[in-house]
């Protein structure tokens, strides 16, 4: 039986997460309808049927996840707040998704294999001035954005004396900053550290910052991988909703570093259709280490190239266009109030050029977000956005670049930067969702869309509560682990599988007072464990800093270990689930130790945690 390109959604359990924010009644919400204007190429072409190709491309997953239900990837994925806005059903055009790999016609930087970075791809199809197609990475990032102005996402370029960046900071994506850790020079300032300390951390080769990207990693010329993306555990399509989603764990992307990333980024894209394009993201914050907040999000960060879009603007509140050097300060900041929550990137200024906006939205719940903070509530928004705009390596363009018009469009740092910045906070054991959209079109029409747009770009605090969560079978013997179906389709069990195997439930989101359950193998040695630390496997060197023991961050600086990924020692098989750090007061709950054997769960220590599972016995 031929399998089909994608997965229909399940049916919708809105039950499981409370919003913590109200949404705006819909203007055209979706409809059950909405599936005849959604076309999915599930049938094979003769070439295919003559080759025996399928055009269910696995090969980007791991066995685990090539063989479970499609059913499984849809439960852990069904965590985004319903779609508050869709365009007239006589304007949404038909999508279609594919995961068949051809080569874009784009021109990226030398060197580059698009092969490694292709998830999937989404065509939008209506009219020449709104047609587009998006590419989807394997690290949950967009990393091709085509459309009647050409290829828009920059082409990755980098210098050939520098580190490669392969689809990985010039692409469409999530970006959460930990400041109270990002660097030395950032804990020089909460009190004085001598110089030789920095000195000692550039001697070990191991990266300071603290940031993780929803993409992939930097990869140094002596490192001896040519990419790295962040590990895939989920990805599925909504059929009804024209939507593709993806699950990952999102990695620092220096590949050594002395920091660890505590963050699983859900991303869903959705074709609201007459060329808006609906970006939404959770972010869930899973460190063991309660100060481990991420306080300085790029929500989202990207932009466009140079060559097809030169002309970029930002609107003023009025809705007019201002010149980006007339709005942003020294640092090219603006708060996003004083904007109209919109920017636009034009191939030309005539009134019906070839557009494409990125609305960012005004601070919609600041208020109530201050009130909370003020009544002892929790909150997660702090101060005012801050929209930040920029042109890389802008000297250039005057000088080596300055026939940046008419030179081959991968030849050069050919990228216009924005990036939206939501004074959010992202708790250890939160999740918060945040959506903003896109559009494509021409100029004058996207800037009135983008105008209504801005009062459906919403974010908030999610709860996911554990009567409402499925949850999910996982099932492991002497060789292997597996994870079954979902609790409420579970075969029934037969006296073999009870004295042969084990069997214990997990949910399928991240419940409050959950923890992710890993499955992890060893690439040298095929050793596979179920771990909480996705670092289980991963080469590790203690450090030894003189980090003064009166700074007020000694306690996360004197423990620190230096991580490289550039080892390639890890196979990221599989998100299980989520399992509880505390014992549930009804249910058969056993601790993972007395579960599995040494074998598969070895010594627990400080991440690597001996949690509660239900268990079916």
């Amino acid at each position: 039986m031929k399998p089909l390109l994608f997965a229909l959604l399940a049916p919708t359990l809105w039950l499981g997460f409370v919003v913590s924010q109200p949404a705006k009644p819909h203007l055209n919400p979706p409809t059950a309808d909405d599936k005849a204007s959604w076309a999915v190429a599930s049938s094979e072409s003769e070439q295919e049927k003559s080759s025996g190709h399928s055009r269910v491309d696995r090969t980007k997953l791991s066995p685990l996840q090539s063989q479970r239900s499609p059913a499984i990837d849809n439960a852990m994925l069904d965590v985004f707040p319903p779609a508050t806005y869709n365009a007239l059903k006589n304007q949404r055009g038909q999508t279609e998704l594919t995961r068949d790999f051809e080569p874009s016609k784009s021109l990226w930087a030398q060197g580059l294999d698009e092969s490694k970075v292709f998830l999937a791809e989404m065509t939008h199809s209506q009219n020449s001035k709104r047609d587009f197609s998006l590419r989807f990475g394997n690290g949950g990032q967009i990393y091709s954005l085509h459309g009647p102005f050409g290829e828009s996402v920059p082409p990755s370029w980098r210098a050939e004396d520098a580190d490669k960046s392969p689809w990985n900071d010039e692409v469409w994506q999530f970006v959460a900053v930990c400041k109270k850790y990002n660097g030395l020079a950032k804990a020089d300032r909460r009190g004085s550290l001598p110089k030789s300390l920095r000195q000692q951390l550039i001697d070990s080769g191991y990266a300071d910052l603290f940031f993780i990207h929803n993409s992939g990693a930097y990869i140094p010329s002596d490192s001896g991988i040519d990419s790295l993306y962040c590990p895939l555990f989920a990805s599925a399509s909504g059929n009804q909703e024209r939507s593709f989603r993806m699950l990952n764990w999102g990695l620092v992307p220096q590949v050594k570093t002395i920091h660890r990333s505590p963050l699983l980024y859900y991303t869903q894209v959705r074709d609201a259709g007459n060329g808006v394009i609906e970006l939404t993201w959770v972010v869930h914050n899973f460190s063991v280490l309660d100060d481990v907040v991420f306080d300085h999000l790029n929500a989202p960060w990207g932009g466009t190239r140079v060559s097809s879009l030169p002309f970029r603007y930002v609107s003023g509140p009025d809705g007019s266009l201002l010149n980006r050097e007339d709005i942003l300060n020294d640092q090219r900041f603006v708060e996003a109030s004083k904007t109209g929550g919109w920017n636009i990137s034009c191939a030309a200024e005539d009134p019906d050029s070839p557009s494409l906006a990125l609305v960012y939205g005004i601070d919609r719940h600041l208020e109530a977000e201050k009130a909370k903070q003020k009544n002892g509530q929790p909150y997660i928004q702090t101060r005012q956005s801050l929209y930040r705009d920029w042109r890389a390596n802008r000297p250039a363009y005057k000088k080596q670049w300055k026939d940046w018009q008419t030179r081959q469009a991968n030849s050069f740092r050919n990228y216009d930067v924005c990036e939206v910045i939501p004074k959010i906070l992202i708790r250890p054991g939160q999740a918060i969702w945040y959506r903003s959209f896109l559009v494509v079109g021409p100029k004058e029409r996207v800037m009135q869309q983008a105008t209504k747009l801005v009062e459906h770009v919403d974010y908030g605090l999610l709860h996911f509560d554990a009567g409402a969560s499925p949850k999910l079978h996982v099932s492991v013997d002497e060789n292997s682990v597996s994870v079954i179906d979902i609790e409420s389709s579970m075969p029934k069990r037969t006296e073999e599988d009870s004295n042969t195997k084990v069997n214990f439930l997990v949910y399928a989101k991240p419940v409050a007072g959950t923890k992710p359950l890993f499955l992890i193998q060893n690439q040298n040695t095929g050793q596979k464990v179920v771990t909480t630390d996705p670092y289980f496997f991963v080469s590790k060197e203690k450090l030894e800093i003189d980090f003064p023991a009166e700074h007020p961050l000694s306690k996360y600086y004197n423990n620190v270990v230096g991580y490289s990924l550039a080892d390639r020692n890890s196979n990221w098989e599989a998100l299980l689930g989520f399992v509880c750090e505390e014992k549930p007061e009804s249910g058969n709950w056993k601790r993972l130790s007395n579960v599995l054997d040494n074998s598969f769960f070895p010594q627990s220590n400080r991440f690597h945690l001996d949690l509660w599972v239900e268990t079916l016995e």
